[in-house]
């Protein structure tokens, strides 16, 4: 999975070359995301093209943004590409980052004159829980944006634009936190006491429970890609017996 010392790529310098490449990257990406493309795993250009169905230029557009992004390795030859082993230390080391950032933007937010203006995300996250979304990929979108716009509120450039780099790395695992209804609800409950702390001007509160609402999300995260890469190392071990015996 991405090294620190790679910048993310934006994906939409694929589409500007080819919409089928962009096409093919973001269905590359989902497979990494969702495990489907298993860490460690080795994949041909042939076989890829095969899944994926789509001729070779576009795909190794696709390839070599996803490399560029430091999702992929070219192993060069034919069979040529290296779905990144997951370090887990890595986005541990992301967390730690963006809960500083955070820490540093609700404490400019509570002393900020005039307050900042927090009706857009009241207008989702406070509201009675009958009115409450509850899919999974909005809610994570919507997290993502709140947390987004707290840092830009604060009004550094240099932190905001490290803050979008630390989103856009931790985007892989982060969304895993919205796959239990338990965890949705805990967002929208977690999210209230953030803002009504923000508005209250409580920067003691604010940061608190924004520590706290992170480390629970990186607590479920972990356990849950934990999970799935035991998953993901069943299904390939399992992969070359079924080949043995046919």
């Amino acid at each position: 999975m991405p090294h620190p010392d790679v910048l993310a790529s934006p994906p939409e310098a694929a589409a500007e070359k080819s919409p089928v490449g962009k096409a093919v990257y973001d269905n590359i990406k989902a497979d990494i995301f969702d495990f489907r493309m298993a860490p460690g795993q080795r994949y041909s250009e042939q076989e890829l093209a095969k899944r994926f169905g789509v001729s070779r230029t576009p795909l190794r557009l696709a390839l070599h943004v996803l490399a560029s992004e430091g999702y992929l390795d070219h192993t060069g030859g034919h069979a040529g590409w290296l779905v990144k082993p997951f370090d887990l230390g890595y986005y541990e080391d992301l967390y730690d980052f963006r809960t500083q950032i955070e820490l540093i933007a609700v404490r400019r937010l509570c002393a900020m004159d005039p307050a900042p203006d927090l009706s857009a995300l009241c207008a989702f996250w406070r509201v009675p829980k009958k009115a409450r979304v509850l899919d999974g990929a909005t809610v994570a979108r919507e997290d993502e944006k709140l947390h987004n716009t707290l840092v830009a509120l604060a009004g550094n450039r240099e932190m905001l634009r490290t803050h979008s780099d630390l989103t856009e790395r931790i985007r892989i695992i982060r969304r895993l936190d919205f796959i239990e209804p338990a965890r949705i609800k805990a967002a929208f409950d977690e999210h209230d006491k953030i803002l009504a702390a923000l508005l209250a001007r409580k920067a003691g509160d604010a940061e608190m429970l924004i520590r706290a609402h992170i480390g629970a999300s990186r607590a479920e995260i972990r356990h849950i890609t934990l999970h799935r890469l035991s998953l993901a190392a069943q299904q390939g071990a399992q992969a070359p017996t079924t080949t043995r015996t046919a």
